[in-house]
């Protein structure tokens, strides 16, 4: 026979019991109308506070474990839609986390090496942004100078030193170059390019090592124009279309910003055997108005052509278009007025008279075209 304690504790268990099932029947009867619907549906407990978005528990290991699944779901998806709206929403989320544990948790990722291709290009967006990129880890490269700048500066040496890929050394590059405020990391910069420039890489360059150029234009000077000079004859000599362009493109651009690379230019024992047409554009700049560069001028006309060479010059002295695109470093270069070329074009037009009675008949020829065209 049970004791009366036990027949108490059981009547209590009883009653307690028959007390919830009244008032579960009582709330099953009672719900406002606006949190029901005809199919009953399932109440869903809210996640745990580290899973929230947004949420500041753990955030260092919130933006890892993103990181983590991000790279999974660039491998299981290639569809370029898909990885562009992927690549735009990790980029926000990152954007939101704490600025101190988002960088550390990048800094992690990039030196465990771990990697995902997105299927995507490498493309340079406005302020030296990336648009677009062709892995996980160029993204994470691209965003870390806005969460820690020192931090960056310290991850772009050390990816420079490992020489991981092309790419990954060019976003290095830019990342560096935005540390430069002082002007105290510009020989290293430099350095740091010219050591890519001896790199296997260049013989086959990808869309990242051809944008690295701009560094070659940021860094300015003779020593680089020069580089540049001998990068353009064997990329030209080799086939090697790619590397041609963009060192030429770097020359117009250094020469734009500073005319006086072109007297080391035009004084160097091989500067008439340069690409004909590549050199016609890049003495096509000159401003003869300046004793220093109508010398340059004078002596380039009066010396030995290449078939056609002239005649390409002719058409665009004075030279005042402008290429215009987006740039991992630098900005454009500012585009003259109507009013400002108009004068530009008076200047030279006074100049090309005394310039014109030292020449070679066939240059003679190219002046008058340039006179004409000019009025």
């Amino acid at each position: 026979m049970a004791s009366p304690h036990t027949i108490r504790v059981c009547l209590l268990l009883g009653f307690a019991l028959g007390a919830s099932g009244i008032f579960w029947l009582f709330l099953k009867h009672n719900v406002p109308p606006e949190l029901t619907n005809q199919e009953s549906e399932t109440i869903s407990l809210p996640p745990a506070a580290g899973n929230l978005p947004g949420s500041t528990a753990d955030p260092e290991i919130r933006i890892t474990n993103l990181l983590r699944d991000s790279a999974e779901a660039f491998r299981a998806d290639t569809d370029p839609a898909q990885a562009s709206a992927r690549l735009s929403a990790l980029r926000d989320e990152i954007r939101q986390a704490p600025e101190e544990a988002a960088a550390a948790a990048i800094v992690a990722f990039l030196k465990s090496l771990e990697d995902a291709e997105t299927g995507l290009p490498f493309a340079v967006g406005p302020d030296g942004m990336m648009d677009v990129v062709p892995s996980l880890r160029l993204a994470l490269l691209d965003l870390l100078p806005s969460l820690d700048p020192l931090a960056a500066l310290e991850m772009a040496r050390e990816i420079m030193d490992q020489r991981t890929s092309p790419d990954e050394y060019a976003l290095a590059l830019r990342n560096m170059a935005w540390n430069d405020l002082e002007g105290d990391l510009r020989d290293e910069l430099s350095g740091r390019f010219m050591d890519l420039l001896k790199m296997a890489w260049l013989e086959k360059p990808s869309a990242g090592f051809l944008e690295a150029f701009d560094i070659a234009v940021e860094v300015g000077g003779g020593p680089m124009f020069d580089r540049m000079v001998e990068v353009a004859d064997e990329a030209t000599a080799t086939g090697n279309t790619a590397a041609s362009r963009a060192a030429f493109m770097s020359m117009d651009r250094m020469i734009v910003r500073d005319p006086t690379v072109l007297n080391a230019f035009s004084k160097a024992p091989g500067w008439m055997e340069f690409a004909p047409q590549q050199r016609a554009s890049l003495l096509s700049r000159l401003d003869i108005t300046q004793p220093d560069q109508r010398e340059i001028f004078t002596r380039y006309l009066a010396s030995d052509h290449a078939a056609g060479e002239l005649e390409h010059f002719a058409k665009v002295f004075p030279n005042q278009n402008y290429l215009y695109g987006h740039r991992l470093v630098t900005a454009d270069e500012a585009t003259p007025t109507i009013a400002e070329v108009a004068a530009t074009d008076a200047r030279v037009l006074d100049e090309l008279d005394a310039v014109e009675a030292s020449v070679p008949e066939d240059a003679k020829v190219a002046i008058r075209t340039i006179r004409e065209r000019l009025k």
